[in-house]
């Protein structure tokens, strides 16, 4: 079940960065659109992975209290993960209120103020917070026995993506409410 589920990160993380920046050029006004398809087919794996780490979260509880484990002290990358998933999910819904009306075969846009913005930006940030906590473990259940090789470049990706992600927020936001 964990390899299934690695196969299934991979599959979001891919799925997430194309609508991302797809959405991301729509945004910032440079064409495009959100491939929403792609969001949804997204969207109906992130709740099957959300299942599937609920599981996972409620089995090692029991492990853990059948040995004794402290819950917090020792484990606060294990909480930092779950509860960095449990803020994405949370925030995808305000995502999908923002942009997920269409209303038939004509996009309807929603005025997008501070409070949009907010949501979104703190989207962005859970989200590297989840994928930057969870990579590793990801790559392990792969077989990447070491991640120095790559992980300032990997780092370096995702960081300048989530830049430009955020960035297209803003000047979404700034369209809307300053020209």
């Amino acid at each position: 079940m964990r390899k299934c589920n690695a196969i299934l990160t991979a599959a979001i993380l891919l799925l997430f960065l194309l609508h991302a920046i797809l959405g991301s050029f729509q945004l910032a006004g440079l064409g495009g659109t959100a491939a929403k398809p792609v969001a949804w087919a997204a969207a109906v794996l992130i709740l099957v992975h959300t299942g599937i780490g609920v599981k996972f979260t409620a089995d090692t509880l029991r492990v853990w209290k059948k040995t004794g484990v402290s819950y917090f002290r020792e484990n606060r990358l294990f909480w930092a993960r779950r509860i960095s998933g449990f803020a994405v999910m949370a925030l995808l819904l305000f995502h999908f209120t923002a942009f997920g009306d269409s209303g038939g075969a004509a996009y309807r846009l929603k005025y997008f103020g501070r409070g949009r913005l907010a949501a979104q930006l703190l989207l962005v940030a859970a989200i590297a917070l989840h994928v930057l906590t969870n990579v590793k473990p990801m790559l392990i259940s792969f077989g990447v026995r070491s991640l120095k090789p790559r992980a300032g470049d990997i780092l370096f990706v995702l960081s300048v993506l989530l830049l430009f992600f955020t960035a297209a927020f803003v000047v979404y936001y700034l369209r809307w409410n300053q020209i």
